[in-house]
């Protein structure tokens, strides 16, 4: 049980660099443009939203077919990887050009 929950953390905690990144940005531009920080923030909140649901979106849909473990056969590896990032693109533009 207690292995279930140290994969759980670590698999959420894969996107906390862009959140961070994203927390970076926000305080950024606020000193850049306080007058747009608001619309700046709804922005970067909905593409970064997007990363985040895209990626596991794939995770949830194709839970049996993740990339690092199909490592074995080069293949299955790559169009893994390339489902992956179709699906977190069409994600992040989805949410990007949503209201």
């Amino acid at each position: 049980m207690n292995d279930v929950i140290k994969n759980t953390i670590k698999d959420l905690s894969r996107a906390l660099p862009w959140l961070i990144i994203t927390i970076l940005c926000i305080a950024g531009l606020y000193f850049y443009a306080p007058n747009q920080i608001g619309l700046l923030a709804w922005t970067l909140t909905k593409v970064s939203m997007g990363a985040f649901l895209g990626y596991w979106i794939d995770r949830s849909i194709f839970y049996y077919a993740r990339p690092k473990d199909l490592d074995s056969d080069k293949d299955a590896f790559i169009h893994s990887c390339y489902r992956r990032s179709i699906i977190i693109a069409a994600s992040v533009i989805a949410c990007g050009l949503g209201l």
